[in-house]
């Protein structure tokens, strides 16, 4: 897998622990994503390649938890587990006997994502903020876009403070497009499910020591 896959995935996490949102439309989230220890949540992911046009369609779940773990995984046929601890970002992809091991500090390439996992960010320093086509709609352009995210639209259900779809743009115009199901906050949620042991057999590409 490619730095910037795993980028990808690390993009759609910093939308998930927003902290010191001053835009009032998006103020709800502060009691929601903003106080949440935990988040977990299943999806459905279409990723369209602007220049084949092709779709890729993915399912899955994911857990996060203060201050900085993730657990993402994308079910069969793509078989992928994506796990940021305290160690390293790690990448398996169980059908092609492969784990790629990235630097923690990877997830600077994604507007700096692991700000946001910390509640450290403010949306509205990094980002301008436009009303979308409906209620509850909101584009979000980064001040400073990156080959990953030079655009964002999320849907936000008001009344519950959860974040129901997630649309980022690429540079490329490539899209990456995601639909949350039940969203969940505050669930007890072991550590140890962020640990991660390569499992025998498999070949390990170590980007940490490059």
């Amino acid at each position: 897998m490619k730095n910037s896959k795993t980028v990808a995935i690390l993009t759609c996490t910093l939308f998930l622990f927003f902290s010191g949102i001053a835009n009032a439309g998006l103020e709800v989230l502060t009691q929601s994503y903003g106080k949440a220890e935990t988040i977990t949540a299943d999806f459905s992911q279409t990723l369209i390649h602007k220049d084949s046009g092709s779709k890729e369609v993915r399912t899955g779940n994911f857990v996060i938890k203060r201050p900085e773990l993730v657990r993402w995984v994308t079910n069969k046929p793509f078989n992928e587990l994506l796990i940021v601890n305290k160690d390293a970002v790690w990448n398996y992809l169980e059908d092609e006997e492969v784990v790629y091991k990235y630097p923690r500090d990877l997830a600077n390439e994604s507007q700096n994502a692991l700000r946001f996992l910390l509640g450290d960010a403010n949306v509205d320093n990094d980002f301008y903020i436009e009303d979308g086509k409906e209620k509850g709609n909101y584009l979000l352009f980064p001040k400073e876009p990156t080959a990953n995210l030079t655009e964002a639209e999320i849907w936000v259900d008001e009344s519950s403070g959860i974040i129901s779809r997630l649309k980022i743009t690429d540079f490329y115009g490539n899209i990456n497009d995601i639909r949350f199901n039940n969203v969940l906050f505050n669930k007890s949620v072991s550590n140890l499910i962020f640990n991660f042991t390569p499992p025998e057999g498999v070949d390990i590409e170590d980007n940490t020591k490059k």
